[in-house]
């Protein structure tokens, strides 16, 4: 008797990670090997980020180079969580070779990997035209992206992004104790200046890869709140 047709098996998903070493990479490649969506996550650092599991790999290399230490590498869905030491208030030099240069590179390096996806933090009011550097390189940054032709980008723009730094552990744990009261009063155009912590930008990445929308997402406010809800598994 003839044996039937075999079915092909599924072939293991990849995930990028760049910015690892950030309050909110390193929440996200926690929470990616926890909920198992991916075979394999690569988290892609400058520094070493101390981390052992049997789906990571740590790839440490020169941002400046990830066109050619990632040749011949594969990757699914591509995590961009580069940003400028200081944020906001770091120099507009600063802001433009990491949030738009490296940025740009990286969403360069995944698509030539195969990525299908790519999810990219930037911020709330984000605008080429805004006034304050951060935002203007933010802006500039998601219109290069759209620029690149991804089957899927999705651009999340949270508000103040907290969590405990070094230097800043007493502020920080203030502000998030706080937030669930100051976030209802951010209504209409504030929303977008909603606070979220680390570890809930990351599951709202993770709940954009979910979602498979196809196209140019973007999130703030209450939607990118829904998004930390599907990445927590709570949907």
């Amino acid at each position: 008797m003839a044996a039937g047709p075999v079915s092909a098996q599924p072939r293991p998903r990849a995930a990028w990670v760049a910015g690892a070493n950030g309050l909110t990479g390193k929440a996200l490649v926690r929470l990616l090997l926890r909920a198992g969506d991916y075979a394999r996550v690569e988290a892609i650092t400058r520094r070493p980020l101390l981390m052992e599991h049997p789906r990571f790999i740590n790839r440490i290399l020169k941002y400046e180079e990830l066109d050619k230490r990632l040749a011949g590498t594969r990757c699914d869905d591509a995590y961009c969580c580069l940003g400028a030491a200081g944020g906001p208030a770091a120099k507009a030099q600063e802001l433009r070779k990491v949030d738009q240069e490296l940025v740009l590179a990286f969403a360069r390096a995944a698509l030539a990997a195969g990525a299908g996806r790519l999810i990219v933090i930037s911020a709330g009011g984000a605008d080429r035209s805004a006034g304050k550097d951060f935002r203007r390189v933010k802006g500039e940054m998601e219109a290069g992206l759209r620029e690149l032709k991804i089957t899927a980008l999705d651009i999340l723009q949270p508000g103040a992004v907290l969590g405990e730094r070094p230097g800043g552990a007493v502020l920080e744990t203030l502000r998030l104790m706080v937030s669930p009261l100051v976030n209802p009063l951010l209504l209409g155009r504030l929303a977008d200046s909603r606070w979220i912590s680390g570890a809930d930008l990351a599951a709202a990445m993770l709940g954009a890869a979910r979602g498979q929308r196809r196209g140019i997402n973007t999130y703030s406010g209450r939607r990118l709140q829904q998004l930390t809800t599907v990445g927590n598994g709570r949907a």
